[in-house]
């Protein structure tokens, strides 16, 4: 038992090996789309680590997180190595806002792309920026956006702490199973949910021909065909039983 919790525990690690955290796992709902509807974690210096899905441009997530005067702050978001956010340019790319207690806000955007596997539930990630800074006392509102569908993972705080009691996350019980249900079903892209560039991008789908004269005759003669043949193996099957009754009768 005590071998299967800390294996657990690692199974949560988000960034190498040489600098290997695990983090506690939440899984953001559709419906948590702002700061004020997402989930308060208690403690910024704790490891959590939040999996999203934005389902079209512009769509948001949201959580909020409290830290004391002189808290080590630790945020970056990162993306599953897998299609379609690996193949997102860096305009399309899911990135932070943040709103401190004196509404002060910071754009974390892309600023690397550092992929690295996670071994033990073989999964692979894109770390995409990263902010260290020294926090200030307050709740720190946090707003995860974009311009195209995408998972994305925000990894907050280094101290590892799990079961850590969170507000407003009605699915705690998920762990590593909502973990791998995010990671292996990724976003539809479709007309709707693309981005204007990523549409004007996209290939032309040409739309069937209406039905010529000549597409109706090539339609029509299998029809025939099949009809006569049926016709042909009724009336063989009516004959040979009216034979076979006239025997009957003549014997």
């Amino acid at each position: 038992m005590k071998k299967f919790a800390i294996l657990s525990l690692v199974l949560f690690g988000l960034i190498p090996a040489s600098v290997a955290k695990a983090h506690d796992p939440i899984i953001l709902t559709s419906n948590q789309s702002t700061p004020s509807d997402g989930p308060l974690l208690p403690d910024g210096t704790i490891s959590f680590a939040l999996y999203g899905l934005l389902e079209s441009p512009g769509d948001t997530r949201g959580f909020r997180v409290n830290f004391n005067e002189g808290d080590s702050l630790y945020l970056s978001i990162l993306i599953p190595d897998l299609a379609p956010e690996n193949q997102l340019d860096e305009a399309s790319l899911p990135f932070l806002e943040i709103t401190d207690p004196r509404g002060t806000k910071t754009k974390l955007s892309v600023s690397e792309k550092i992929s690295f596997a996670e071994p033990f539930t073989g999964t692979n990630y894109v770390r995409l920026t990263e902010l260290t800074a020294v926090a200030i006392t307050g709740t720190y509102s946090v707003v995860i956006t974009g311009n195209s569908p995408s998972r994305f993972t925000v990894s907050v705080g280094q101290k590892e702490m799990f079961g850590t009691p969170v507000e407003n996350v009605p699915n705690r019980d998920l762990g590593v199973g909502g973990v791998m249900s995010w990671y292996e079903n990724s976003p539809t892209l479709t007309a709707e949910t693309q981005s204007p560039e990523t549409q004007s991008t996209m290939p032309e789908v040409m739309e069937p021909a209406e039905d010529s004269e000549d597409n109706q005759s090539s339609v029509m003669v299998p029809i025939l065909i099949a009809a006569i043949i049926a016709v042909t193996i009724t009336v063989a099957i009516t004959v040979t039983v009216s034979k076979k009754r006239n025997k009957i009768s003549s014997n």
